[in-house]
């Protein structure tokens, strides 16, 4: 490729200054020959008419004196000595001569001089010679007053003529006129000198920041990165500007294609990630499908840290790439799952293969001390849409079955509560962003004492169309996602709010996950500092869910103790429970199961581990609550049996609004 002749911006200045200082230079030569020209011919005339005029007046005077031939002579003489190199001669005419005699000399050089005979026929003459000398023949016209001597002429005969001549350089030019000329000559040059250099500027410089500017629009407009601009010019910086460009463009179009892969590949495992899959089964083909989920992960994370969790899913990743077919391909779409899928049409028999050797591997690491990791699956074999949403209900089939894997079509009746988990998802948000979490309030009574004192605050959820739904239709869902958390604050938040100018005491429900929460923690900290009577306040603990963290669960309760406030142990003897941590937990009420109390009266072993449960706490010195109390039969047993506190449908059910608290 020829090397590109470029010119920088002040080089192309320069040398359109220069070429214009030559090209003006010239014009400035023409124009002033063509002016200097025009300046002699007018500036001739008009000094040689003046001239003429003042040597007839001389001549008229002395002729009229009376003067000779002689005596004009010498007067002309005379005449010519004042202005170096100027010469005046007269000739007459035939009329004169008639009168007064021809001169012979005059006569001659009249037939000899063309000039002369013609100014005689009464035309004014001027002529510049190759030496710029001036000729000037004035015809003497006969006017009124020289009739009187002149009787053979009339008004407008030529008497004579009158010949000058001088050099060009004696004639005398007046101020005006040459400011006059240098104000013309110095416009025309910055005339010229401007429509050059815009000539100049717009063809090399503006066209070419125009096309450019031009190319650059298009890009934008087009989003087209791999486009590249190229305008036509010799201007170096214009060429630099291009080049740069383009090379921004460049390296943009890479970072870009390095972006745009990351988004499509997981950064730990270097695995495709859910994009990379989502685009892949972009089309019609027959895909099959093995979800895989690390059981336990998070509690793996907890326990051992995050470090040693991506070193974990680093080796499966290693490890389900050693077995898969080659025919499949591997992705990590979420914190701890992968999927394998094969394009086309795929044997059951071969995905059972796949799975029995996954769940042969172990997958050991040093730090892990020999811990075996298992995996659980969901299988959806040859469908061409909804893959992955497939896959989901199979797996969440398989760890609610205790299976290693299941496959879609075993697990269809579980697509209903995936889409019912799907609906109260998107129910229960619309719910907390509109303010319709509410809470209902349901009566707590002291045995013996028959005047209302305390409610357990119950979470409620009032739909659009107005009806009320119970936690048992959308609680699991939102215990399942992060939207629990948000309604533990609601509950807490509103319970507090209302009970704030009332004597009554009120309970709230806490799960184990609301424990563990920091932010949920400082939130209960918060709300009982700015209440104004704490030990109205008890915050029951779900028993029915596994309680591990001892020493979290004693630090809150010795926190929620020393406020003021209360804690009871809920759904107390529902099947989880053992009387060895209860020992640790030092609370102030034994909420009893409802599954115990509502057969306390026809089954005698319920009956039978109620009254333990009562003997035991009362040992602690720790009172207790019967919930589901439904008729008076239960009611009285529970008194029977020594039971300090009655909750259920027989005392009060839940309302969303209490008179008697605020009375």
């Amino acid at each position: 490729m020829p090397k590109e002749k470029l010119v920088t911006i002040r080089r192309r200045m320069l040398n359109t200054i220069g070429i214009f200082l030559i090209i003006s230079l010239a014009i400035e030569l023409a124009v002033g020959f063509y002016l200097k020209r025009q300046a002699l011919t007018e500036l001739a005339i008009e000094d040689a008419r003046h001239s003429s005029e003042l040597v007839f007046e001389n001549l008229y005077t002395k002729m009229q004196e009376g003067w000779s031939k002689e005596d004009i002579k010498k007067i002309l003489e005379r005449l010519n000595a004042i202005r170096p190199g100027m010469k005046i001669q007269t000739y007459r005419s035939g009329i004169v001569e008639e009168l007064y005699g021809r001169i012979p000399e005059d006569y001659k050089k009249v037939e000899s001089d063309p000039l002369i005979r013609e100014a005689l026929g009464g035309r004014e003459i001027i002529r510049i010679d190759r030496e710029n000398a001036i000729r000037y023949l004035y015809p003497i016209r006969v006017e009124q007053r020289c009739i009187k001597c002149h009787q053979n002429a009339k008004a407008g005969d030529i008497n004579g003529v009158i010949d000058i001549k001088m050099p060009a350089q004696q004639i005398i030019v007046s101020l005006d006129q040459m400011i006059f000329y240098f104000i013309l000559t110095l416009a025309l040059f910055l005339l010229l000198f401007f429509a050059l250099f815009y000539w100049v500027f717009d063809r090399r410089l503006v066209v070419p920041l125009t096309e450019l500017s031009g190319e650059i629009a298009k890009i934008r407009e087009d989003t087209d990165l791999n486009r590249e601009i190229e305008v036509e010019t010799d201007c170096k910086e214009l060429k630099m500007l291009e080049r740069s460009f383009n090379t921004l463009m460049s390296r943009i179009r890479f970072y870009y294609d390095k972006l745009l892969a990351s988004f499509f590949i997981d950064p730990l495992t270097k695995l495709g990630n859910i994009y990379r899959l989502k685009k892949d089964l972009e089309g019609n083909r027959p895909v099959s499908m093995l979800l895989l989920n690390i059981d336990r992960f998070k509690e793996l994370n907890d326990y051992y840290g995050f470090e040693l969790g991506d070193k974990v899913l680093k080796d499966i990743a290693k490890s389900l790439k050693r077995i898969i077919p080659p025919d499949t391909k591997l992705y990590r779409i979420g914190g701890s799952e992968f999927a394998i899928v094969g394009y086309g049409r795929c044997d059951p028999q071969k995905i059972e293969e796949i799975m029995s050797e996954i769940h042969r591997t172990t997958f050991e690491s040093s730090e892990l001390d020999g811990l075996r990791i298992t995996v659980t699956g969901g299988v959806v074999e040859n469908q061409t849409e909804r893959l992955i949403e497939k896959a989901s209900v199979a797996l969440n089939a398989a760890k609610k079955r205790k299976k290693a894997y299941e496959y879609y079509r075993n697990a269809t009746g579980l697509e209903a509560d995936y889409k019912r988990h799907v609906r109260w998802m998107k129910e229960i948000e619309d719910a907390i962003e509109e303010n319709r979490i509410v809470p209902y309030f349901q009566p707590i009574v002291k045995v013996g004492d028959p005047e209302v004192r305390r409610y357990e605050v119950l979470v409620r959820l009032i739909d659009r169309n107005g009806n009320t739904h119970v936690p048992d239709e959308f609680l699991e869902v939102a215990q399942n996602s992060r939207l629990y958390a948000s309604i533990t604050r609601i509950m807490i938040k509103e319970a507090f709010a209302y009970f704030k100018n009332c004597r009554c005491s009120f309970s709230l429900n806490l799960s184990m996950n609301d424990i563990k929460d920091a932010l949920c923690r400082d939130y209960i900290y918060k709300a009982l500092r700015d209440y104004p009577s704490p030990e109205r306040v008890t915050f029951e603990i779900l028993e029915s869910e596994e309680i591990s963290d001892f020493e979290l669960i004693n630090e809150f309760i010795g926190n929620v103790h020393r406020s003021g406030a209360k804690i009871a142990i809920d759904d107390f003897g529902s099947g989880y429970s053992n009387f060895h941590y209860l020992l640790k937990m030092k609370v102030d009420y034994y909420k009893i199961d409802a599954s115990l109390i509502r057969y306390l009266v026809t089954d005698e072993d319920s009956k039978m581990l109620v009254e333990s449960i009562v003997h035991f706490a009362k040992k602690l010195g720790i009172e207790t609550i019967a919930e589901y109390v439904e008729n008076e039969e239960i009611a009285d047993m529970c008194r029977e049996l020594g039971i300090d506190y009655l909750q259920g449908y027989y005392i009060g059910k839940p309302e969303p609004v209490i008179r008697e608290c605020h009375k």
